[in-house]
């Protein structure tokens, strides 16, 4: 649920208020967030792996795309205000700059970091006669009452 709901934050969030530039790089974590919002949905409905490991894969690429922006908006902050990220204080005066927001950016890192420990963990859903993967494809009849 945690993970639906930032995604699809990010999704409004981006377009409503425009958050980005007309430079396809500024754009990418909009489409994570339109890739990622029906995939967290369908997790809702079925874990069969098919859906799980793209999924989980998926959740590794938010979590690059997030860590990528982090580090370019603390990047441009720096460059912006003229300080170096090799000293503490400029660390902090590059991370706090409200421009280019980084945890922002960090936050696509915990929603992906969210869905890869979902997508690792979570066992694949089987009816309850089911006892292997062929059973899936071919249900079988309940046993009779004695």
């Amino acid at each position: 649920l945690f993970t639906a709901f930032g995604f699809f934050y990010f999704a409004v969030e981006h377009w409503v208020i425009d958050h980005f530039l007309d430079s396809f790089q500024s754009q990418i974590p909009f489409y994570t967030s339109l890739i990622g919002f029906p995939l967290t949905l369908a997790m809702f409905f079925t874990t069969n792996k098919a859906l799980r490991w793209p999924f989980t894969i998926f959740m590794v690429v938010t979590i690059g795309v997030g860590l990528a922006g982090a580090f370019f908006h603390l990047a441009y902050n720096a460059s912006d205000a003229g300080v170096s990220l090799l000293s503490i204080g400029g660390i902090f005066e590059a991370f706090t700059d409200p421009l280019r927001p980084v945890p922002a950016a960090l936050a696509h890192v915990i929603v992906g970091a969210v869905g890869l420990v979902v997508g690792l963990t979570i066992g694949e859903t089987r009816p309850r006669n089911a006892t292997s993967d062929a059973d899936l494809l071919i249900p079988k009849a309940p046993p009779p009452d004695p």
